[in-house]
């Protein structure tokens, strides 16, 4: 119906639905293909193509079941709507002018422009002299290049021409509709035997109904037996049957599988049914808000601010209609609810069935609900100008009749809105993925949980296992693991490790080994001093020989850091094993001993082997920054000091007070670390007032 034919708010439409045409008109009929065009992203237009004029210019007019009129925007139109056709418009310049105009007003907008004579022809029946107006003014409607008017296939009585210029029953060029001049051509041979238009929409992504326009003629593919179309009385105004409209019988909502009924109230004319007209041109339900808030409310929605109705767009809309003389008729979900402009998966939907109460009242013709493209592509229509069996022979004037038949399997129009508003699968994709049933017992999933877990736990010990094997494997390549499983240092040692500078030997000898070595090698070493005590530097010593100061000081003993000379009896450079069982150095007693003012020098020193391997700590007293290593001196010759022969007096040790200090070589080593130790020797410091000195030191050369 024009005059709602700007609103557009249908379901998303892609591609153009292609189908064979059929029968070779004449008295026989002819079945013709339609396009399904997009004409914005939520309304679509069924167009028919059409030759125009005598250079037979080729054209599309849409299907529009709601208008009576014909009309093609010529080459003289200039605005917005016609540019958009790429250059394809009507020339009128082999028509005849009537001299007439023509306005049509739609809801935003009109259309005008002059009405003239020419020839049309649709599939293989030509129309002369047919009215039909060029207009040069076009507002809001969606024209392209396939898209270029309207072909009015309302009853003739709601025609603006025909109303301008009224028919004659003569051979003179009239304005009497497309569809009067048609079914009443002549001879009667050329002409349609059965005077009716048939129409099925296909649905946009899917082919499973194509987009046909019969003419006198039923297409086999969709209806092989013709009986079982039923047909509804068509309800009249005072004027006559305006529209192709019927009485509503009932409205049903299910939920969940059960029904819930919509309360008719009386038509807003004041019948005692609510009447519905069908509408090719428009893209939507339109209704009274009691109807509107009725099929929605059985769902819990009501309208928004904006007055339309939204609808979880996984939610379907399962709804039928029961016209007059009809069953209920279901319409598919997908057709009544449409996603947001360019929002996929979105969560709410537009409903198509909308309310509009100021354009369906009493005076306005209309009635009580419009049943679009939603509703039309579920029914196969049969506009019938007269009740079958069709005769013309017996020609009694109009008395049209409305033919319906459902298209839509219910059970198949909720499967196929799962998959696609659900599932996010193409409406004309692969069928769902079928669901088998197993009669053996499954596990659950918590218990399938829980072995999840201890897997996931048993990998982490055995990698953990892996690592751990890996690990103490590569220790044992490097020496830091003894054969018996213990660490090296530890049990009998454990308070010191042990390491081996220039060896030149690489296997691994026990730790009592290498102290009697270095012992042995000690006791070895010839000098002018061992034999000559006379010339042999030692002072008294104070400290006694358990290691402890004789002297007591408020703080620290002053010498303890003092590490510049390596002879120094004071100084604590000297480490000291506890508990070995090395032997120990004879301590000497000969008095000749003590001579003072005693230096080595660089020539004894060089006379000790160089190939002597001597163990070291490698944990030793820490010792302030400023100090100098007394093991340097003779580190630089190849002696190592280990402290083997020195352990009664190599410690100086002060009760009383506890602190933690290590030593480390400032000299390269050749020979690597075996391990770090874990334990630290703690000397004990004693404060006390009183120092004492001995007067003399015994000491023996044995």
């Amino acid at each position: 119906m024009t005059l709602l034919k700007s609103a557009r708010a249908s379901s998303k439409a892609e591609g153009k639905q292609r189908a064979r045409d059929e029968g070779t008109g004449g008295t026989g009929g002819v079945v013709l293909e339609l396009e399904m065009v997009t004409t914005s992203y939520d309304s679509v237009a069924y167009t028919v193509p059409v030759s125009v004029g005598a250079a037979q210019q080729n054209l599309s007019l849409q299907v529009d079941t709601g208008s009576s009129d014909l009309w093609i925007a010529s080459k003289s139109c200039s605005t917005a709507p016609c540019s958009s056709t790429d250059g394809r418009l009507y020339d009128p310049t082999s028509s005849t002018s009537s001299g007439a105009s023509f306005t049509i007003a739609y809801l935003s907008g009109t259309v005008s422009g002059p009405i003239v004579w020419d020839t049309v022809q649709l599939g293989t029946y030509s129309v002369e002299n047919q009215a039909l107006a060029a207009v040069n003014t076009v507002s809001n409607e969606p024209l392209s290049s396939d898209f270029d008017g309207i072909l009015g296939l309302a009853l003739p009585v709601n025609s603006i021409i025909e109303q301008t210029i009224p028919p004659t029953t003569n051979n003179n060029p009239d304005g009497a509709s497309f569809s009067s001049n048609l079914f009443s051509m002549t001879p009667v041979s050329t002409a349609p035997s059965q005077p009716f238009f048939s129409l099925t929409f296909a649905r946009p992504g899917s082919d499973a109904i194509p987009s046909l326009l019969g003419i006198g003629m039923h297409p086999s593919s969709v209806v092989p037996d013709p009986s079982k179309i039923q047909y509804s009385t068509l309800v009249s105004q005072g004027v006559g049957i305006l529209f192709w409209k019927t009485n509503v019988r009932a409205i049903t909502v299910y939920v969940n599988g059960q029904a819930r009924p919509v309360v008719l109230t009386e038509s807003v004319t004041g019948a005692a049914f609510p009447t519905a007209l069908l509408d090719s041109g428009v893209p939507f339900i339109v209704t009274t808000s009691s109807i509107a808030n009725g099929i929605y409310g059985a769902l819990g929605i009501s309208p928004a601010s904006d007055g339309n109705y939204y609808v979880p767009c996984t939610t379907p809309l399962n709804m039928t209609i029961t016209l007059d003389g009809q069953p209920e008729l279901p319409i598919h979900p997908l057709d009544l609810t449409s996603e947001p402009s360019g929002q996929h998966n979105s969560q709410y939907c537009l409903g198509l069935i909308q309310a509009d109460d100021s354009q369906l009242t009493a005076n306005s013709d209309i009635g009580d609900m419009v049943l679009g493209v939603p509703f039309m592509r579920n029914v196969y229509t049969v506009l019938a100008y007269e009740p079958p069996p069709f005769n013309l022979s017996v020609y009694a004037g109009i008395r049209p009749t409305l033919g319906l038949m459902g298209l839509t399997n219910i059970t198949q129009a909720l499967n196929e809105f799962n998959n696609v508003r659900v599932l996010n699968q193409p409406l004309g994709g692969a069928p769902p993925p079928q669901v088998t049933f197993s009669s053996e017992p499954k596990m659950s999933v918590g218990l399938e949980v829980l072995i999840g877990l201890i897997g996931f736990f048993a990998l982490c010990v055995t990698l953990f296992g892996l690592k751990w094997f890996m690990t103490r494997r590569q220790w044992k390549k490097q020496g830091m693991v003894d054969t018996d499983g213990g660490k090296k240092g530890e049990g009998e040692y454990g308070v010191y490790q042990l390491t081996r500078r220039n060896s030149q030997s690489s296997d691994d000898a026990p730790v009592s080994t290498l102290r009697t070595l270095a012992y042995t090698t000690r006791k070895q070493k010839v000098s002018q001093y061992t034999f000559d005590s006379n010339r042999t530097r030692v002072e008294m010593d104070p400290v006694n020989e358990f290691g402890e100061w004789n002297v007591k000081y408020e703080n620290s003993p002053p010498s303890i850091f003092d590490l510049s000379d390596p002879w120094d009896p004071y100084a604590a450079n000297r480490d000291t094993i506890v508990g070995t069982d090395a032997p120990l150095p004879d301590t000497p007693t000969s008095l000749d001993f003590l001579t003072t003012n005693h230096r080595r020098t660089s020539d004894e020193i060089s006379c000790v082997p160089e190939s002597t391997s001597v163990p070291l700590l490698t944990n030793r007293h820490r010792r302030r920054s400023g100090s100098h290593s007394s093991d340097s001196d003779v580190a630089e010759a190849g002696v190592g000091m280990a402290g083997v022969g020195t352990v009664a007096r190599g410690s100086q040790i002060i009760t009383g007070l506890h602190h933690n200090v290590s030593r480390s070589d400032s000299v390269d080593r050749n020979s690597s670390s075996l391990s770090p130790s874990t334990e630290v020797v703690t000397p004990s410091w004693r404060l006390s007032t009183s120092h004492e000195h001995p007067d003399t030191v015994d000491v023996d050369i044995r």
